[in-house]
């Protein structure tokens, strides 16, 4: 009996440490299970997360592109309503505002002028100058006789456009050919030519048997010669011209 009951205890004390164990490889198991739970939970929670960043990036993305193509029409059809305006007429308008101000500007400063004048005296007429007559053409009835009106006169000459001498008095310093030749050279009908003191002049006196006719004058001082005297001699040589050559 007593063997029995000595068995017994020893059973009862393998049956606790088995329990003992039993309980520990459960608990065990538990925490290992409940760990595994966990972390599948944490990976699940994690998962969802990432895959409601992703939704709200694809969102986000979808309204930024739809926020830009918006953008792009807007400004498309900003270009567009531009190129159809004209600046012409505004331009156009800006001058003539422009113009405007400037010739207000010029009757402000007339009118500041004419307040700053004193008064002026009414002004009194004066008798219109009358040109004194003209003198008379000299005659001469002969080319000679140019020297007797016109004493400065060195040579007188007319001549053809061929260079022919119809008629002349006194000495040239150049060869009347060559002074034609000048002048048609230039392209004029009347020239001056200085050569050292004398003043030469070439000048279109009319045509005769379809040839022109020249006049050539020489005076002796031309630096001091004055251009009424120039003047009256050409005209008493054209008026022998009419007179005595053309009529015969």
């Amino acid at each position: 009996m007593l063997t029995a009951a000595e068995g017994l205890g020893v059973w009862l004390q393998l049956s606790e440490q088995v329990i003992v164990q039993v309980i520990l490889v459960m608990i065990v198991f538990m925490s290992v299970n409940l760990g595994i739970s966990i972390g599948l939970l944490l990976l699940y929670m994690l998962s969802v997360r990432r895959a409601e960043r992703a939704r709200e990036a694809s969102a986000a993305g979808t309204g930024l592109n739809e926020a830009l193509e918006s953008l792009r029409s807007e400004v498309a059809g900003i270009k567009e309503a531009v190129s159809k305006v004209s600046l012409e007429p505004v331009l156009e308008r800006l001058t003539s505002v422009e113009s405007r101000i400037t010739a207000l500007e010029s009757r402000t400063a007339l009118l500041e002028r004419r307040l700053a004048r004193p008064a002026e005296m009414p002004a009194v007429q004066r008798p219109l100058a009358r040109k004194p007559p003209e003198a008379a053409v000299p005659s001469i009835a002969k080319l000679s006789e140019i020297s007797l009106v016109f004493p400065d006169v060195k040579y007188a000459g007319i001549i053809t456009s061929q260079g022919y001498v119809v008629e002349s008095y006194g000495v040239c310093s150049e060869e009347p050919a060559k002074l034609l030749e000048i002048a048609r050279m230039y392209g004029t009908s009347s020239a001056s030519i200085m050569r050292g003191r004398s003043r030469i002049e070439i000048f279109y006196l009319g045509d005769v048997k379809d040839l022109s006719n020249y006049g050539i004058l020489e005076f002796t001082d031309g630096a001091e010669i004055s251009e009424e005297v120039v003047d009256a001699a050409k005209k008493a040589i054209n008026k022998y011209f009419m007179s005595t050559i053309v009529s015969k």
